[in-house]
């Protein structure tokens, strides 16, 4: 019984042999849209030991789910076994084949509309191809298996004792070239991840960083470099023309984390309720995100969340801030929160000379909020006559914190912020309280900007943007969800956004109440009006012109870290990282038909492939 098995499990394990064979071939197409080939050793090396393991990798979880079936007499594992590889080949395949059209990789709805002919449409010789080709990597698969049974097939059993070995060792070698190449920040090593799917390699930075083994002083330098390889993106589609203002404009944008629109009132932000009183605030403005990444990234970009990872790659800053180091802006950027994860020195701000990377406060995000506005004042002062852009982000809603002597204080107020001590059925109100005092806290910081700009005489002069990075949850929806980054609800992704002073006309605005908004909208918005760029605004961002006649959308896309969704209030269409789909309402609660929402996946292919080539 045991010399049965024995022999089973070693034609079994020569069929695992020949499918990592067979799609470490198939892999290969991934590198055909390469920017540039491997130009050294050590990426041509991470590349082939990457695809190599990687591959193995895939048909060894496909191998493991069949394991049970090796026991089974040959007549009926046989044809279970064949079309189990032949399936998982023919969608590696399609995956190569999607990924040269759009550059990203497959998932379940994706993969529907290709079959459906809603993308290309297939003419009967590919439907026959096709077939052929399912037939003979099938009728291989048969064939083999019962060469693998009778001990003949003599490919695979000369590899039996190095395979293994060889597995491990290309695991080995690619995760700790990877490791190496983060630490160094050797960009042309990196910049191959992006092209094998499911591909997560090592990142030991902060271990490193915490042994002494690697200085965070030289991995920032390292970090400001520009990247040797720039690739896979066209992004702006055509450079940008148009002459500069002839008065150009002060630029401020006042970005608050977790910010939620029902603490405009005058009792827990009476500054920023003034101010969207006395600019226009829009009343429908999603952010781009449910989290800072994604919010903050669509908000300067104009682009949805899934362009993070090639703007990363190539380290490509917005051309916001291209725009704006073109016209010679004084450029300030003060953050609560270091800028280093995410990491936006590397992407938004990747081109701007001395940039503040953190703060020196040692307290909570409340005493880095106090110093940020210290540190815009002192920077103001320097000031030239040039005109500047000002961003300055406060952190400390993100933690519910204010300074403990902070008057006035909203009660009852819970403790230090715990979501793990809550449950669905706790009272969201003495926690709010903690979090309004926290805004009413950052509001009063907001005050001293204010009053800092009314004393200089640049207040009428300076456009000022207020606005959210996401939101933030009570458990609005009853489903026990406290905090952002959990779902796609209003509650999580709907922030104010408010635009006030030079410009604005309050009373010429064109876009009514309760018509949606979007983050993406205020890159448009500021290169149309303030920074005299003329291409047309697809060119480089999805976004609208708030300043010009209102459009009227039926969703948009947000994302989060793997995630991202097509919502509208009372719709959520999720495309999920494993590839698959769901559909929620607006509460996030599974619609009972799971039907995929054709015109939302049309719309996330047309603007998650516009900017890459």
């Amino acid at each position: 019984m045991f010399k049965l098995f024995k022999t089973r499990l070693s034609a079994y394990y020569e069929f695992l042999i020949l499918n990592a064979l067979l799609a470490t071939l198939i892999g290969v197409r991934y590198f055909l849209y390469f920017p540039e080939l491997p130009f050294d050793g050590i990426q041509t090396t991470f590349a082939a030991t990457s695809l190599f393991s990687h591959m193995s990798l895939l048909a060894l979880v496909f191998w493991l789910l069949g394991l049970v079936l090796c026991v089974l007499p040959l007549k009926v594992k046989r044809p279970i076994l064949a079309l189990m590889a032949t399936l998982g080949l023919t969608f590696l395949f399609v995956d190569t084949m999607v990924f040269g059209f759009y550059r990203f990789h497959l998932n379940y709805p994706v993969l529907s509309l290709v079959m459906s002919g809603q993308i290309v449409e297939f003419p009967l010789s590919a439907w026959a191809m096709l077939v052929a080709g399912l037939g003979g990597v099938f009728a291989l698969q048969w064939w083999a298996l019962g060469r693998m049974e009778s001990q003949s097939f003599g490919f695979t059993k000369s590899l039996r004792k190095i395979f293994f070995p060889l597995f491990l060792v290309t695991t080995l070698t690619s995760h700790g070239i990877h490791i190496w190449a983060s630490a160094k920040t050797y960009q042309p090593v990196t910049f191959v991840n992006q092209y094998l799917p499911v591909f997560y390699p090592t990142i030991a930075n902060s271990f490193l960083i915490k042994h002494g083994w690697l200085d965070r002083e030289e991995l920032e330098q390292s970090q400001a470099k520009t990247p040797k390889i720039q690739g896979g993106l066209n992004y702006p589609v055509h450079p940008l023309v148009g002459d500069a203002p002839a008065q150009p404009k002060n630029i401020m944008l006042i970005l608050i984390d977790s910010w939620r629109p029902d603490t405009v009132t005058p009792q827990y932000m009476p500054t920023v309720y003034e101010m969207s009183k006395e600019g226009v605030s829009f009343d429908k403005h999603y952010a781009s995100g449910n989290a800072t990444r994604m919010g903050t990234f669509g908000l300067f970009y104009g682009l949805p969340g899934p362009y993070w990872h090639p703007m990363l790659a190539n380290q490509r800053p917005t051309v916001l801030m291209d725009r704006l180091q073109q016209l010679d802006y004084q450029i300030g950027v003060f953050t609560s929160a270091h800028i280093e994860s995410p990491e936006f020195n590397r992407t938004i701000f990747a081109k701007i000379p001395n940039l503040r990377l953190r703060g020196q406060a040692k307290g909570d995000a409340s005493d880095r909020d106090i110093e940020l506005v210290e540190d815009w004042k002192t920077w103001y002062d320097n000031r030239t006559d040039k005109p500047t852009f000002s961003f300055m982000f406060f952190d400390a809603p993100h933690g519910f914190v204010f300074p403990k002597d902070y008057q006035p204080r909203f009660e009852p107020m819970s403790g230090p912020n715990n979501p793990f001590v809550r449950s669905n059925d706790s009272d969201p109100e003495p926690v709010l309280n903690r979090y309004r005092t926290s805004t009413h806290f950052v509001d009063s910081k907001i005050k001293e900007v204010v009053e800092k700009l009314k004393a200089e005489g640049t207040y009428d002069d300076t456009l000022i943007i207020v606005t959210g990075d996401h939101g933030e949850e009570f458990n609005d929806n009853g489903q026990n969800f406290w905090g952002h980054n959990g779902n796609f609800t209003e509650a999580q992704i709907k922030v104010p956004f408010i635009l006030l002073g030079a410009g604005i006309d309050k009373a010429s605005n064109q876009w009514p109440a309760g018509m949606m908004t979007t983050h993406f909208d205020l890159v448009p918005t500021l290169m149309k009006n303030y920074l005299g760029v003329t291409n047309d605004l697809k060119d480089y961002t999805i976004g609208e012109d708030l300043l010009g006649e209102a459009v009227d959308r039926p969703f948009t896309i947000v994302a989060d870290y793997g995630d991202y969704s097509i919502v509208s209030e009372d719709k959520i269409f999720s495309l999920k990282g494993n590839g698959l789909y769901e559909v929620r309402d607006g509460s996030n609660r599974l619609l009972p038909e799971q039907e995929i929402d054709r015109e939302r996946m049309q719309y996330a292919l047309e603007v998650l492939t516009r900017y890459t080539k």
